[in-house]
């Protein structure tokens, strides 16, 4: 299916009104930082649906804010958020530039270590958290099966990097 077919379906889907039930997720194990559930952003993907979308030509926008706030809307998501979160299959995406995929170090250790102790850090487009209110708040079933036709991959819990 194209992303001009998605978005149609988006538009008619997202006018209607949502009333199926939430998502049926459990809240994983407490951790040292917020967990947020969503995507891992394919930064290439939502700058061309953002082209796809933008109206007027002349307007300026951060790059992906529009796209962000564009799905928010169309699919009355409450909570729909970039996140700073660890990659636990220390994946990288090719396609982004170096200053969004960023490797971190702590502070605390010594140069000398391993690199392979450095944490990959991604942008994830979080739909809701480990936080009771933001968790209470999470989208329907049919809001998550629009989303995740739109972005292409399934959605899952990730770890903020030190709750940014």
């Amino acid at each position: 299916m194209s992303i001009e077919q998605l978005l149609q379906n988006l538009q008619i889907s997202g006018s209607r009104s949502t009333k199926s039930r939430q998502i049926d997720i459990r809240c994983p194990p407490v951790q040292r930082y917020e967990q947020h559930y969503g995507y891992r952003l394919n930064r290439r993907y939502l700058l061309n649906l953002e082209s796809k979308i933008k109206t007027n030509p002349n307007a300026f926008h951060y790059p992906l804010t529009l796209a962000r706030k564009w799905i928010q809307h169309t699919l009355q998501l409450p909570i729909f958020e970039f996140k700073y979160c660890i990659d636990p299959e220390r994946r990288e995406i090719e396609e982004v530039p170096a200053d969004e995929d960023v490797h971190y170090q702590d502070e605390d250790r010594d140069e000398d270590e391993n690199d392979e102790d450095d944490e990959v850090v991604i942008v994830v487009l979080a739909v809701c958290s480990d936080d009771p209110d933001s968790f209470d708040a999470r989208p329907t079933e049919e809001q998550m099966t629009l989303l995740t036709n739109l972005l292409g991959d399934a959605p899952q819990w990730w770890v903020s990097y030190k709750n940014m």
